[in-house]
């Protein structure tokens, strides 16, 4: 009910709370894991009645944790819209972005499965066809729909990240804070409620100090972005909201194909090129726009 009643609010009032709100969500969850283990965790050989009873405490537990996540990603997203980062911080922002995807996308996909199998139980069906298997390996399009959020991020976070290690001019260190300091400073509620897990600066540093323009070169990542948004726009035909949606991915998913293709081709050689970001398409990913000056 708390988290209708923010999610009704202005941007900057709902991001403010958000950000206070998960320590709520991840608080609920260690308490509910913890009567979990103290019920069932001695258990060795349970009765149905208890197998039931686990199987409704783990969908619990999954669900609170794909709405702490969810709750991250609203927190992220909405400093866009707030314009609370600037074009130099877009690096540690999309790998975060990244980070809570990865989780937000697994709990999903797992809430899925668990809601699924409950469900073809209640039905009872003595033999699957070959036709039910092969439904039921495919991927649901919810979870390629955030696949596709997941690749955006994991692309503009390493073509920034390339940018930013081969042309000095993307690499200026602000006189007043550090990028550690940024990287606390909007992140800091996130770390508090440890979401995701093993997330921090050090691995940030990490995963993007050795991204260059030939590594980049190697794997597109809009090019997935592309496939998976034309793939699953046939299962939201009757979504005009999702199918919006889609259609804004694939094309910041195109432009940045090709610009990422031209800033591999000449970006370390021809010192006219100068690389910027709009929001011309969506309203948190980045259109990278490429001109020569």
């Amino acid at each position: 009910m708390n988290l209708l009643k923010i999610l009704c609010t202005n941007a900057a009032w709902q991001r403010r709370k958000l950000g206070k709100f998960l320590q709520d969500w991840r608080v609920i969850y260690v308490q509910l894991e913890l009567a979990f283990r103290n019920e069932y965790g001695e258990v060795s050989s349970s009765s149905n009645d208890e197998n039931t009873c686990m199987k409704i405490f783990q969908h619990i537990l999954l669900w609170v944790e794909e709405q702490t996540y969810w709750i991250a990603f609203r927190f992220l997203i909405l400093g866009f819209e707030l314009e609370l980062y600037s074009t130099g911080e877009y690096c540690m922002v999309y790998w975060y972005l990244y980070a809570v995807l990865i989780k937000l996308t697994e709990k999903t996909h797992l809430m899925m499965a668990v809601s699924h199998d409950t469900a073809k139980r209640k039905g009872k069906k003595k033999k699957d066809s070959p036709k039910d298997l092969a439904r039921e390996s495919r991927i649901p399009p919810a979870v390629l729909f955030l696949q596709c959020y997941i690749c955006l991020a994991e692309g503009l976070t390493m073509m920034l990240a390339a940018l930013r290690n081969e042309i000095p001019v993307f690499h200026s260190p602000s006189p007043f804070n550090t990028e550690h300091e940024k990287f606390v400073q909007h992140f800091e509620l996130l770390q508090r409620a440890c979401i995701p897990d093993h997330v921090s600066y050090p691995s940030y540093k990490e995963s993007t100090t050795h991204a260059r323009f030939s590594t980049l070169a190697m794997y597109n990542y809009f090019k997935d972005a592309q496939r998976i948004a034309k793939e699953v726009k046939r299962s939201f035909s009757n979504d005009p909201e999702r199918l919006a949606e889609l259609r804004k991915l694939e094309q910041v998913a195109e432009h940045n194909s090709v610009a990422q293709n031209v800033i591999c081709r000449l970006g370390a050689l021809d010192p006219s090129l100068k690389v910027s970001f709009e929001f011309s398409h969506h309203p948190f990913f980045a259109t990278v726009v490429v001109k020569r000056s």
